[in-house]
């Protein structure tokens, strides 16, 4: 798990809800992990990761009110809130640049079989050569597991656009993927 030192505002910087520091703490840290992979994935750089992913946090714990469902609701919402801000990002530097996956932080899974690290390593060599919309929507549909619709709204486009977008951007790894597996 990636340890990391969130800074949470004081209590002098807003009223107080339900969620509580210790409460929003305890939730944060169960998500940081997957927080940053998305960051990551979406940025390409760990120390843009890293900002965005501290900015997204003091947004959060200056809205907490605004978290509607409770505990059971903070995942989705924190990961909308690091995936907003991760956008804002990307069309601040208009860029947007996967990472290899070696470099990525690791998750609370197992580490991957050899087969499985070769395949995972040439699926990113295949998602670095599409379109730069097109690894955004394939990021933000898998890695960040949005609705079709959630990415529509969040990256500021038609949802025809972001199914056409992820409609081509997925022939294009079949295609690749069948040629390589066909290849000797």
């Amino acid at each position: 798990m990636v340890q990391a030192v969130f800074r949470v505002p004081d209590r002098s910087e807003g009223s107080w809800y339900n969620l509580q520091e210790q409460d929003f703490i305890e939730l944060l840290q169960k998500e940081e992990g997957k927080l940053l992979r998305i960051a990551w994935a979406m940025l390409g750089q760990e120390s843009d990761a890293w900002d965005v992913l501290q900015e997204a946090v003091e947004q959060a714990w200056r809205h907490r009110r605004q978290l509607q469902g409770g505990p059971a609701a903070f995942p989705a919402w924190i990961r909308r809130i690091v995936v907003n801000r991760a956008i804002d990002h990307m069309r601040s530097r208009k860029r947007l640049i996967l990472l290899e996956p070696a470099a990525m932080p690791e998750g609370d899974a197992a580490p991957p079989s050899p087969e499985v690290d070769v395949e995972a390593r040439a699926l990113w060599e295949e998602l670095k050569v599409l379109e730069p919309d097109q690894r955004q929507v394939i990021v933000l549909r898998y890695l960040a597991d949005l609705s079709l619709q959630e990415i529509a709204d969040q990256v500021g486009i038609p949802l025809g656009t972001v199914k056409s977008r992820l409609y081509r951007a997925l022939a294009h790894l079949r295609k690749t993927w069948d040629e390589r597996r066909v290849a000797p």
